[in-house]
């Protein structure tokens, strides 16, 4: 994590994490593999297991492809300043946002995992924004369940969970202040 004189922080991307990442799903897809190649081993319907194969095949490695692509990324995972957050940390990330887009922040957890819900004024502009058919689904997934189309993780971040929660929340928190200041 480095901050300049400006005040902006950057998070690098956690290469050995998105490295892990990226064999799991790979082991998921070999999983599938093995699952569509001997479907008779298990005594269940034929049919349901194979379809299971498929689905882990198909599933996972398209995880393996936004994970792989991820991998090659040079850019910051993540960027605090004074005008918003950058968020780079996912396949599913929707990039700059300003801080006078921002809401609320929250914390949820699912399973071991935590992530910090931004939400936003606009959240459907939010799910338009995202590049691809999965993106939307997913952002807008995650509005259904949670509130906000953006939820973000540290598991591709050089930084703990805690340690960027606070960091988003005190320069939210100081920006939003200054920007009442001024009313």
């Amino acid at each position: 994590m480095d901050q300049d004189v400006n005040g902006v922080v950057e998070i690098g991307l956690n290469k050995l994490k998105i490295t892990a990442l990226l064999i799991g799903a790979l082991l998921f897809v070999a999983a599938g593999i093995w699952l569509v190649k001997n479907p008779g081993i298990f005594h269940k319907s034929l049919l349901l297991i194979t379809i299971v194969g498929y689905t882990a095949i198909v599933f996972f490695g398209v995880c393996a492809l936004f994970i792989a692509n991820k991998m090659f990324d040079a850019g910051p995972g993540f960027v605090i300043d004074n005008n918003g957050i950058v968020d780079n940390s996912s396949p599913f990330s929707v990039g700059f946002i300003p801080w006078v887009d921002v809401v609320s922040l929250s914390v949820i957890e699912i399973g071991s995992q935590k992530f910090m819900v931004v939400k936003v004024e606009d959240a459907e502009g939010y799910i338009k924004r995202q590049s691809n058919v999965l993106g939307r689904r997913a952002a807008r997934m995650n509005y259904r369940m949670y509130g906000s189309p953006i939820n973000i993780s540290t598991s591709t971040l050089r930084i703990s969970f805690e340690d960027l929660y606070e960091q988003v929340n005190e320069r939210w928190k100081t920006v939003s202040e200054e920007i009442e200041g001024q009313l």
